[in-house]
């Protein structure tokens, strides 16, 4: 018996989905968008920060550009259509600030957020995005955070990132003396530090934040310090607690590649999908805030490297502002 029309379009939709499966899947496409000047050292050791990123973020067969933000070179709406995601780097520059290529650069990632396209922050870019999706950033009260810093995810990110097993401490390099100050409508913290109540945020699947550098090495973040030292920006004993950190506990780059890789290439399950309740942002925020999230209580106990903070918090803060022209990205 022959086939009919029907019986003919359901074998051709057939043998569609079927070569779809067998092809390989696309290559993402991914921009970093560099908000900050590449250090003479950063540039010679590795090629720059962009080649830095690549080496936390990039797999086979991708395609990644670089956009120097700072400079004010942002990919334009219909070339913006064509990456998969964004990448938000660090800078000497106050999120919060009003300078022309900030200002550009909030509006960018607000559009691109709103085009469905990810973007992953990362310190300054961590607060790029915050206030782009309607949060508040500004000066952390408890001065410099520099070194390796003890993370606690929460226990949303504990659901979110449940594939890769989280432990309850993730240490990663910190550069910063700003943070978020309140999270965007719908946000949801993911992490805390005892000196930063939210080290990563999310907002639904297509916007995280990260407050550390999971992209530096301690060369990296050493050769900033000697540099802000020199300049007066920080203090000796700041840059001594820095070095002390690393005695203490060594960053976990290889698990924060796979946190941030996970999330901008979607691999991540949404809660809805794990069958798990979601949390609220500011329910998650005042949780670590008073340490009672179910993740950050089993974290109590284990050694937090007490005399690196306690160092840090005698040195104080120094000098605020923009440190533009020295070739960081803290």
């Amino acid at each position: 018996m022959g086939m009919g029309p029907l019986d003919n379009a359901a074998s051709a939709a057939l043998e569609a989905a079927a070569a779809a499966a067998a092809a390989p899947s696309r290559a993402g496409s991914y921009a970093v968008l560099q908000c900050g000047e590449d250090s003479e050292y950063v540039r010679q050791k590795y090629g720059g920060y962009f080649a830095v990123f690549r080496a936390l973020l990039e797999e086979d067969g991708e395609r990644w550009r670089v956009y120097s933000a700072v400079r004010g070179e942002l990919p334009a709406d219909a070339e913006a259509a064509g990456f998969d995601g964004f990448v938000i780097s660090g800078s000497c520059a106050d999120a919060h600030g009003d300078e022309p290529w900030i200002l550009a650069l909030v509006d960018l990632t607000r559009r691109v957020h709103a085009a469905g396209k990810r973007v992953l922050g990362v310190c300054f870019g961590h607060q790029i995005l915050c206030r782009a999706l309607g949060g508040r950033t500004g000066r952390s009260a408890k001065g410099w955070d520099i070194g390796v810093s003890c993370i606690h995810p929460t226990a949303a990110a504990a659901r979110l990132f449940a594939p890769l097993k989280l432990p309850v401490h993730m240490p990663v390099i910190e550069f910063h003396q700003d943070e978020v100050w309140e999270l965007p409508p719908g946000a949801e913290a993911l992490a805390r530090s005892d000196k930063t109540r939210v080290e990563m945020f999310r907002l639904g699947g297509r916007a995280m934040g990260v407050q550390g550098h999971p992209e530096y090495s301690k060369d990296v973040l050493m050769s900033i310090a000697d540099r802000l030292l020199r300049h007066n920006h920080i203090l000796d004993c700041q840059v001594e607690v820095a070095k002390t950190s690393f005695d203490v506990r060594q960053p976990d780059k290889e698990l924060w590649s796979k946190v941030c890789r996970g999330f901008l290439k979607g691999r991540l399950q949404s809660s809805q999908q794990q069958g798990l309740p979601g949390g609220s942002g500011q329910d998650e925020l005042r949780r670590a805030a008073a340490g009672q999230g179910a993740v950050e209580q089993g974290v109590q106990g284990l050694p937090q490297g007490k005399a690196p903070v306690v160092a840090a918090a005698r040195c104080g803060a120094i000098a605020g502002g923009n440190w533009g022209g020295i070739g960081c990205l803290g």
